[in-house]
């Protein structure tokens, strides 16, 4: 009698549990924000810039995104501190893809890519990789933006390993990493 009942407690907890985790799975669901449409406006926060050297600098940061101008750009406008404006434009190239571009209006044309909540851009000027993630979030905006040089620090692999050819690995340097939750004014 006692094992039948530690059993039937056993697989109710068992159950209850299963029960509670399948329900947390549901009631947090990501929202999904059209994009440009829906990140139109102005944001700013507190950009904060982290270095190799475990220094950290700050920086009011501003994001304005928008309507589309006549020319079709949706205005893009970055703000660093009160004299560092950065006005560029956001085309859609294909949009069913997730496809658009930053155009700096200086022959600068940076290709970017929007998947699930985000839209990410990669790029290389002279010596260093850049990464920018724009993540639309309930809060606003956030940016994370991770600069490496173009060098590898590390080279592994290459090697047979158990009957397996290795693939060659590279590891970069992450000298700088930049990060900012834009609020919507």
């Amino acid at each position: 009698m006692i094992r039948i009942y530690l059993l039937f407690v056993s697989l109710s907890l068992i159950f209850i549990s299963c029960k509670t985790t399948q329900k947390a799975k549901t009631v947090n669901p990501t929202i999904q924000h059209l994009f440009p449409l829906d990140w139109i406006g102005d944001y700013e926060g507190e950009l904060h810039i982290f270095n190799n050297s475990g220094d950290t600098t700050k920086v009011e940061m501003q994001l304005t995104i928008d309507n589309p101008n006549a020319e079709g750009y949706y205005p893009w406008i970055i703000r660093y501190g009160e004299d560092d404006i950065r006005a560029y434009g956001l085309e859609a190239i294909n949009a069913e893809r997730g496809h658009y571009v930053v155009d700096e209006f200086n022959s600068i044309r940076l290709d970017g890519y929007l998947r699930d909540n985000h839209f990410i851009t990669r790029f290389g000027v002279m010596t260093s990789d850049l990464l920018v993630d724009y993540e639309r979030v309930a809060e606003g905006i956030l940016v994370h933006l991770y600069i490496t040089g173009k060098d590898p620090i590390n080279t592994t692999g290459g090697e047979i390993f158990a009957k397996d050819t290795v693939p060659i690995v590279r590891s970069f340097p992450i000298p700088v990493f930049q990060s900012a939750l834009l609020k919507k004014r």
